[in-house]
């Protein structure tokens, strides 16, 4: 029989893993590199396309440019609307060019990726189609470039993840190693979009289930996360993606009710985020079964938050250049209190609006920004007062972790890769009792449907369970007969052109007609016989009577 793996039993596979000693870190080690590397240079080509349609779809279209990162070639803070009218038609723009591509190239794009991801570990790691890394990443750069209020880490992870899949299909992989190969494919791009190789690492961990974490693939994902963080690095540079603030000295006792409150207030953002997102999602992903509808979705949802763009100007975009803004000082007090005070508000509003229509791009980085505009709002509040610290950085970031980490169930991963985007270790602490306090008031809330609670409740992935694209799947295999099955083969009729027929053959009489009957009803009665003593009577069916043949005894074959 031949073999059920895929690729076929001639080729030798890369990892053995049903040898003994095959799945060992050191046989995975050059894959998990090359897998991290391919990642970190996918992240990369996201990161480079989002910065040109930004600059010039979002600048130079719409006449506005948002706020700039460190890691985008210094911090720079928003421009003001040359062309107020000019900034819904972008954002829509870009939104109608995205579904499109998505629409005719590659459906599985559409939407936030992250969960896709989980959904592509957990069923079919060796499913996802090659086509999905190039559509996903211009869909969304365009997407997000035009203004469209969404995060690049559900691109990156699902482009990455897409990378992992590939791999693992021409490695020859079993599905439970693909799985692996995916999920820290996953880990090496999100951390290195962020900067992030050792939360993106931990992510890998804990993001697929809701109640548990598989630890066994940490230390492939820190090999492959590594390997993208420096792939990353290469082409933009090393370094916080925020720059340096050190404010851990700066920690005292009576910042403690503080971070409490922050801990509560962004736990309470996060669980309202996922409950926006998910009415938006919900009530337009049924109607949205004809292309037309598939198109203008997420234009009107393009147009609804460039408008609200124009109140709030932080919507637009990723929002990360507002977060580095915001944690610090100068920054933060130069802005209106009500601007900082709606920020959060609005950010899940243009979010719910963007992704949840159908729009390519992810929700995780905007989870991010949620954060960061509470602990930025409770800084301002609590400053005039004399009682928040001179820094708000701490707040930011306190505010970030608490508002992501429990609603994606992952606390850790994003607790350290938040730490990790400040470059300032000593915040681990603070951003402990702030993730804490947001896991009170979340419950038991999740903004990723696909993960599951526990690895117990996996349904096992098999040769026969994984999904194989259709251009490298192997031919179909027949399921063997049973003895009903083969009888009735024996006695089906077998087909016989008319013309094949030789010149002396002449139709049946009635006698044989008759004598056919005769045989069927005597095979009927032993099939139908006495079983022996304790056995159950076995009931075969009867076969069909052959049909006679209608040819003519002077009646030549026809040419063809």
């Amino acid at each position: 029989m031949p073999s059920l793996r895929y690729g076929g039993s001639g080729r030798k596979k890369w990892l053995p893993g049903d040898e003994p000693g095959g799945d060992t870190l050191a046989r995975w080690a050059l894959l998990a590199v090359g897998i991290g590397a391919v990642a970190g240079l996918g992240a990369a080509g996201l990161f480079g396309l989002l910065k040109l349609g930004t600059h010039w779809v979002l600048g130079e279209l719409g006449g506005y440019h948002p706020y700039r990162t460190t890691v985008e070639g210094g911090f720079d803070v928003a421009s003001s609307f040359e062309r107020p009218w000019a900034v819904p038609l972008v954002v829509a723009g870009g939104a109608l060019a995205a579904a499109a591509l998505v629409r005719w190239l590659a459906p599985e794009a559409g939407g936030h990726g992250t969960d896709a991801a989980i959904a592509a570990a957990h069923h079919a790691p060796l499913g996802m189609r090659g086509r999905v890394t190039i559509v996903k990443m211009v869909a969304s750069a365009l997407t997000i470039g035009s203004g469209g209020s969404a995060g690049t880490e559900g691109p990156a992870a699902q482009i990455s993840a897409a990378f992992g899949s590939v791999f693992a299909r021409r490695a020859r992989l079993t599905p439970a190693q693909a799985r692996t190969a995916v999920v820290i494919g996953l880990a090496a791009g999100v951390g290195a979009v962020f900067r992030a190789p050792l939360g993106g690492a931990l992510l890998g961990a804990e993001l697929l289930y809701r109640k548990d974490a598989d630890v066994s693939v940490v230390p492939k994902a820190l090999l492959a996360s590594a390997a993208g963080y420096a792939a990353f690095g290469l082409c933009f540079g090393f370094g916080p993606v925020f720059g340096e603030h050190a404010v851990s000295g700066a920690i005292g006792l009576g910042d403690l009710p503080l971070l409490v409150v922050i801990g509560l207030l962004a736990g309470g953002a996060g669980r309202l985020y996922a409950a926006a997102f998910y009415w938006v999602h919900d009530r337009v992903e049924p109607r949205s079964r004809t292309t037309v509808r598939k198109l203008l979705f997420p234009v009107a949802g393009g147009l609804a938050v460039g408008c609200l763009g124009l109140l709030v100007p932080g919507v637009l975009g990723t929002g990360y250049g507002l977060m580095e803004g915001e944690m610090e000082r100068d920054v933060l007090l130069g802005l209106s209190l009500w601007a900082v005070l709606l920020v959060p508000l609005a950010k899940i509003v243009g979010t719910a609006l963007t992704v949840g229509s159908g729009a390519s791009g992810g929700i995780f980085g905007p989870g991010f920004v949620i954060g960061a505009g509470v602990g930025a709002a409770v800084w301002r509040l609590a400053e005039p007062l004399g009682l928040a610290p001179r820094s708000p950085a701490m707040f930011v970031i306190v505010g970030m972790a608490a508002c992501l980490g429990p609603v994606v169930r992952a606390p850790v991963a994003v607790l350290v890769m938040a730490v990790e985007t400040g470059g300032d270790s000593g915040l681990l602490g603070p951003g402990v009792i702030g993730v804490l306090s947001a896991a009170l008031v979340m419950g038991g809330v999740t903004i990723y449907r696909s993960q599951l609670d526990r690895r117990e409740e996996k349904e096992p992935v098999t040769e026969l369970t994984a999904v194989i694209p259709p251009e490298d799947a192997p031919p179909p295999m027949s399921a063997p007969a049973t003895p009903a099955d083969a009888a009735l083969a024996d006695a089906a009729p077998v087909d016989t052109p008319r013309d094949a027929a030789p010149l002396g053959d002449v139709a049946l009489n009635d006698a044989a007609l008759n004598d056919a009957a005769l045989g069927d009803a005597a095979l009927g009665d032993a099939a139908l016989g006495e079983a022996p003593l304790g056995e159950a009577p076995v009931t075969r069916p009867r076969p069909r009577p052959r049909p006679p043949r209608r040819v003519g005894r002077d009646r030549a074959p026809k040419s063809f």
